[in-house]
């Protein structure tokens, strides 16, 4: 894998993260309260909302789950600053390993080599595609 291919996908990630959260906005959309969203979303208190749209307090896997079938939206439609950090951070780990792998020559290796060469070609693959 190419090091400059990689060292694009930052950059994109990053015009992504301008935007921390749009939940607030498909909130009020659909005329909802922070309470009635609240009251959608299991197990959750009456001041999560809030927090989550403020940007205090990241929303946890439960909370993606729902608001995701909620709106009907993708994890990157409703927060593109948290999926672009855990993704930025993912491929920065993902080719930190693949470079770890780079002189060994077994099997294994070559096997997780591969793979990793594919989480980033996936990304790379992502990134056109929001070029496009």
């Amino acid at each position: 894998m190419k090091q400059s291919r990689v060292l694009l996908i930052p950059l994109a990630v990053s015009i992504m993260n301008k935007i921390s959260c749009l939940l607030r906005t498909h909130r009020l959309k659909w005329e909802l309260r922070q309470k009635d969203l609240a009251a959608l979303v299991p197990d959750t208190g009456d001041h999560r909302v809030s927090y989550v749209e403020r940007n205090l307090r990241p929303p946890n896997v439960r909370e993606i789950l729902a608001y995701q079938l909620i709106f009907g939206l993708l994890p990157e439609e409703l927060f593109p600053s948290l999926v672009g950090e855990v993704e930025d951070a993912v491929l920065r780990n993902a080719y930190s390993l693949h470079q770890k792998c780079e002189g060994n020559t077994s099997p294994k290796a070559a096997r997780r080599r591969a793979f990793l060469e594919a989480i980033l070609a996936r990304a790379a693959d992502r990134v056109g595609q929001l070029a496009l």
